[in-house]
């Protein structure tokens, strides 16, 4: 597998405190050591992370997507100052064998929605995993950032609920880019 949190890390109840997987650190990440990894992969030549203050709750607390490389980011969204019920929305998604979550923000003509998914996928149906960050530009396919190895994801309804994230309309679900299903043509 490319290494994304199976779905039962996903759906599983978890107490108030951070699940313990959010504490360690992958071998690749944007977070800082003072900061909770809700998500983190490389992505090639980049890595995509969401970071969160320790504190983070849905009145308090910071969270925070980077990309780019360690010492040289291309992207931290939002600043410090922004609520992260004010930036995020969140969703779920149901397939055959498996499910999946993501968080999406809008900044300027862009909207990024960052993922993780398990489910029974290509020819022989058997349980494969995707996880990464798709970008939209005035509403079209821009660009896709598959994980290619070590995601770590604590996105899920846990997270949403401690956050008190908004749900997305439906007319705005997620669905996965073929981009990130190479072998499933196969």
């Amino acid at each position: 597998m490319r290494g994304v949190v199976a779905l039962s890390c996903l759906a599983a109840s978890a107490a108030a405190a951070w699940p313990s997987s959010a504490m360690a650190a992958p071998a690749a990440t944007l977070c800082r050591t003072n900061e909770a990894i809700i998500f983190s992969c490389p992505t090639g030549a980049h890595i995509a992370s969401i970071c969160a203050s320790k504190d983070v709750l849905k009145s308090a607390g910071a969270l925070q997507y980077r990309f780019g490389r360690p010492g040289r980011l291309d992207l931290a969204y939002p600043d410090g100052s922004a609520k992260p019920t004010d930036v995020f929305t969140s969703g779920m998604m149901m397939f055959s064998g498996g499910g999946g979550a993501w968080l999406r923000f809008s900044k300027g003509p862009f909207r990024y929605t960052i993922f993780t998914a398990i489910g029974k996928w290509g020819p022989s149906e058997s349980a494969a995993d995707a996880a990464g960050v798709a970008v939209e530009k005035d509403g079209a396919a821009f660009a896709n950032f598959p994980c290619r190895a070590g995601a770590v994801s604590e996105i899920g309804p846990d997270l949403f609920e401690r956050l008190g994230l908004k749900t997305a309309d439906p007319a705005n679900d997620f669905d996965i880019p073929q981009a990130f299903f190479p072998n499933a043509s196969k």
